[in-house]
């Protein structure tokens, strides 16, 4: 989505893309899944686009990793086609999009493809029960999310700490960012709350370090 393109996107992407634009004004044009068949013109999969931003980590122990940013949880359009109209101060579709962080090397050219799928299992799961996904829940997914033989098989929510909510034209649109956690991570969020244990993990090497497969990657929070 080059700038030049941005005045001709429907209202509810323009202001995703905008915010978006304000944490990488360097990448106008960010890599991008795209569904072929939108879930509005009755395709499988509810997320129309998944951005994926190249970010460059911080000194405090953030490495560059891969930002993925859903876009169709939010009403994208503006005009009923899957979502009911709103306007400001009010909920734009569910409210909220999801995001995702994975840890890339500096070689790394093409994002792995894992976490666009998962969030649009999750984007399923919010269409078919209409439940909304809010910070400081956790989810039990019983698989490892990336496919592998990985202990990462349950999930955090919190607060996307880059991208902050937007109250635009097509109405208010939150921005929730899932965590990767353990099983043992899980229980202990259960047994105590999901906030308390994200800042807990926030504090450990291996919070930003997760093994996935053969290799390590991170889901870190920042």
């Amino acid at each position: 989505m080059a700038t030049s393109e941005h005045q001709q996107l429907p209202p509810g992407l323009a202001a995703i893309h905008s915010q978006c634009q304000k944490c990488y004004p360097d990448q106008p044009n960010p890599l991008q899944v795209a569904t072929i068949v939108k879930f509005w013109a009755n395709g499988p999969d509810p997320l129309d686009y998944i951005s994926i931003y190249r970010n460059k980590g911080n000194p405090l122990g953030i490495p560059p990793h891969w930002h993925y940013i859903s876009c169709g949880l939010s009403d994208l359009y503006g005009d009923g086609r899957l979502h009911e109209a709103t306007g400001r101060g009010q909920a734009s579709g569910y409210g909220f999009e999801i995001t995702f962080r994975l840890k890339r090397n500096k070689t790394d050219t093409t994002p792995p493809t894992w976490p666009a799928e998962l969030m649009q299992s999750l984007a399923k799961y919010v269409f078919q029960s209409d439940n909304l996904l809010c910070s400081g829940d956790h989810i039990s997914w019983h698989k490892p999310l990336d496919g592998s033989e990985s202990r990462i098989r349950h999930m955090l929510l919190t607060e996307d700490p880059q991208l902050t909510a937007i109250d635009d034209v097509v109405g208010t649109c939150a921005f929730i960012q899932v965590v990767g956690i353990t099983a043992d991570e899980l229980e202990s969020a259960q047994k105590w709350n999901g906030p308390g244990i994200l800042e807990l993990l926030k504090g450990r090497p291996e919070y930003v370090a997760h093994e996935y497969g053969v290799g390590l990657v991170t889901v870190s929070v920042c």
